[in-house]
């Protein structure tokens, strides 16, 4: 989300520029309006269209104007496909007009880049797709992109997640002439619509003119734009995008284009953290469902000392260990007389493999998945490919298979079997709790103090990709608020919540010792929240809510949590980098 000073206002984005004329008013809720006539109360910003290339308007009548630009089919060649470059160069401040295959023709640096034959693009998603990414790419995080002539209820959540900014009424007026109704899963035809399934002001009262369909079209869009900011404020717009594109193709196809061919696009600018994950088939490729499946086979070290491997399947209950079932488990590898050399991992999908050190950890802690029995091919061979990578990496003396059989019979592990029809039943979890006594016979006992240290080492090697600053550590307290002390004092403590290391300035020392997730500053003591502004230099690696250390000049300045990525800290010259926890005194 962002905010966009224009005129008279400033609007929060994703947002709407609503068509005005004589003909056809603005809803009274608009606050910028695209029109070739003045506000008639002079309190709204007006935005005027200066025509294209070949029908340039003269004058503008508002505050600012779009720019003329060449309208030609995107097929068409890149010299052809340029904006009205003399134009920008001489006239365009705020706004200009950007063609995809033209990006080199960009001029100056406006605040609102307006695309180029976004209708054309939207009707070929990989186009689309390409085009925007292109776009955002070239113009970097802090600019507008407007798409003119979109704007369907129904769009506008995929269109917000592809980084578009803008949008505007025009398709509502249009479908509205149609005699369509707008909704955010699709449109209907009003004279097919028997029974009121909307509360505005003109379903309501069963008003199915012109006006009154497109006042509910109106009323649509304002709704589902809200729906799309609250979905970004709590962490879950990809949800309502799933859910979006469960009953539209061309949103599907999109999003799997996007998933599929522009994942570190989608990466970079992906939380760390966020809200709930309600698991679809689409979900499989989200990308903070992919990073987490590549951090722990690329980052994550299991415990050292935990020589026996116990699979296990997931529970419905999250965290897992709260649930029922993971607390008989639980009973089962205590009693087994060394706990500490037992490890456990849990199979899931869409996730894979999810060691317990992560199961605080976004998105382990929160997804909900619809749980039937049946697997689908790409989540078995998501499944068996994680498994096996994982396994290659971290070597088991044991492994104890206690998964049910519609798992196990795919993933072909060699090790021993434990689980007779339901996991948690008492012969499943009897053979389990032989097992388990059998095999920690013999081994070197691991106190629970050295168990609780390589844990932690275990999840520092997933957060941070280095697990060296917990050399010399102890950790005290109860799981999962361990402190993590050392003689300097403490280092930090995992905080429930984010399933997470939040450090203390001691810790952000150790951590700039490695050498990642560093914020560089200009020379001042942060007191509050650090704004990209005084930002020189960041890890590149910063995701939006990771751990970071603020330096300047190798002094340790602050600790607290990145309000964005490394790389729009260092591109942006306004909005807020870092939320500080503790500061240098």
């Amino acid at each position: 989300m962002g905010k966009l000073d224009i005129g008279k206002n400033e609007i929060l984005t994703p947002g709407m520029f609503w068509y005005s004329s004589s003909r056809i008013k603005a809803p009274e809720f608009a606050s910028v309006l695209l029109s070739r006539e003045k506000d008639e109360n002079g309190k709204r910003t007006t935005i005027s269209p200066s025509g294209s290339f070949f029908y340039p308007e003269s004058e503008s009548v508002g505050e600012t104007a779009i720019p003329p630009s060449f309208v030609l089919p995107y097929v068409f060649s890149p010299e052809f496909q340029m904006p009205a470059a003399e134009w920008n160069e001489k006239k365009a401040s705020s706004i200009q007009v950007i063609a995809a295959r033209a990006l080199d023709r960009i001029s100056g640096d406006a605040i609102v880049y307006v695309l180029s034959n976004p209708r054309e693009l939207f009707s070929n998603p990989r186009n689309f797709v390409k085009a925007v990414t292109d776009v955002r790419n070239a113009i970097g995080y802090q600019k507008i992109i407007y798409a003119p002539g979109l704007g369907e209820p129904s769009h506008i959540a995929m269109m917000s997640y592809l980084t578009i900014d803008m949008f505007d009424s025009i398709p509502l007026v249009e479908n509205a002439r149609r005699n369509t109704l707008l909704f955010s899963d699709g449109k209907f035809d009003a004279n097919k619509i028997e029974e009121i399934q909307c509360s505005c002001p003109s379903c309501l009262k069963g008003d199915r003119s012109f006006s009154g369909i497109l006042s509910h079209n109106y009323h649509a869009a304002l709704s589902e734009i809200g729906r799309v900011r609250n979905a970004i404020r709590n962490g879950e717009l990809r949800n309502l995008v799933e859910t979006r594109a469960s009953s539209q193709p061309e949103i599907a196809s999109m999003l799997r284009i996007l998933d599929g061919e522009y994942y570190e696009f989608q990466e970079r600018r992906y939380p760390s953290v966020g809200g709930r994950v309600v698991a679809s088939p689409l979900s499989l490729d989200r990308p903070d469902i992919q990073r987490f499946r590549a951090r722990v086979l690329e980052r994550y070290v299991k415990p050292d000392p935990a020589e026996i491997l116990v699979l296990l399947p997931c529970s419905a209950r999250k965290p897992y260990s709260f649930s029922k079932s993971h607390r008989i488990f639980r009973r089962a590898i205590e009693s087994c007389g060394n706990p500490g050399a037992v490890h456990r991992v849990v199979i899931t999908s869409p996730l894979g493999v999810v060691p317990m050190e992560l199961e605080m950890a976004y998105p382990a802690a929160n997804y909900d998945i619809s749980v039937t029995g049946k697997w689908s091919i790409e989540e078995q061979e998501m499944l068996k490919t994680q498994l096996d990578a994982y396994l290659r990496k971290n070597r088991y003396d044991i492994v104890i298979d206690h998964l049910p059989d519609e798992i196990s019979s795919f993933i072909d592990v060699d090790g021993i079997r434990t689980c007779t029809g339901h996991p948690a039943s008492g012969a499943s979890v009897g053979n389990l709790s032989d097992t388990l006594k059998k095999e920690a016979a013999g081994r070197s006992h691991v106190p629970g103090n050295i168990r609780k240290l390589e844990d932690i080492k275990s999840l520092m090697s997933f957060q941070f990709g280095n697990a060296d600053m917990a050399e010399g550590c102890r950790i005290r307290g109860k799981y999962p608020g361990y402190r993590i002390l050392s003689d300097g004092g403490q280092l930090g403590m995992v905080v429930e919540s984010r399933g997470l290391i939040s450090l203390t300035l001691e810790g952000g020392r150790r951590l700039a010792e490695t050498g990642v997730y560093y914020v560089e500053i200009d020379d001042f003591i942060p007191r509050g929240s650090i704004f990209a502004v005084g930002v020189t230099d960041a890890d590149r690696n910063i995701r939006c809510g990771d751990e970071v250390v603020v330096l300047h000049d190798g002094d340790v300045r602050a600790v607290g949590v990145a309000a964005m990525g490394g790389e729009e800290m260092v591109e942006s010259s306004s909005g807020e980098a870092v939320k500080v926890r503790h500061h240098k005194r």
